[in-house]
């Protein structure tokens, strides 16, 4: 089995704000080519209904809301929830996204093998399904001359340079480019 590399980068930093206590505010992100897009919920049990209110003006009474923000700013999500009993309590809490590769999971292996056997025969980022559109994966042999570029949607590389001739085992060098942000390292190829 061949090991993989991993690249990985903090989603976003949190901060709470006016509360008392720790906002129950749960929140998963999926960055996007030019956005990121924000998945809410309350993670308590008591509430019977929800007010949402967004810093850019976005406001939902659903349980979940869904929102969506460029990258690289600040805003502040605050949830108005009453319980069976009526009683209302406010959370705020505030999120700053970062640029698009720190926004990211990225996940590219060390080592690939493309004879055909079906295991590890192409080159790719491993979670290329939210990268792929906005990507460009470029690899460079030894010398520094470009065998492969994939501008958006197919970050595959199956070990052939742009005339179709198979590259030989050893070292190459990719660069994968997210919006301004490029990521560069190595990979191993054996045949």
């Amino acid at each position: 089995m061949a090991s993989r590399c991993f690249v990985a980068f903090l989603l976003f930093a949190v901060s709470n704000i006016g509360t008392a206590q720790l906002a129950p505010i749960q929140v998963r992100f999926e960055p996007r080519c030019d956005l990121v897009t924000g998945y809410f919920s309350y993670s308590g049990t008591d509430a019977v209904s929800y007010a949402w209110t967004f810093s850019d003006g976005g406001i939902s009474t659903l349980a979940s809301p869904v929102r969506t923000f460029p990258f690289g700013t600040e805003f502040t999500v605050t949830l108005d929830r009453m319980d069976a009993n009526g009683e209302l309590v406010t959370f705020s809490t505030t999120y700053l996204t970062q640029d698009q590769l720190e926004s990211s999971h990225v996940e590219f292996p060390n080592v690939f093998s493309p004879n055909g056997d079906g295991v590890n025969d192409q080159f790719t980022a491993l979670n290329d399904e939210l990268l792929g559109p906005c990507a460009e994966l470029r690899i460079y042999n030894r010398y520094g001359q470009l065998l492969f570029e994939s501008p958006g949607g197919d970050l595959r590389w199956d070990g052939t340079s742009f005339a179709g001739e198979q590259a030989s085992s050893g070292i190459y060098f990719y660069a994968f480019t997210w919006g301004t942000a490029i990521l560069n390292s190595t990979v191993t190829l054996v045949r």
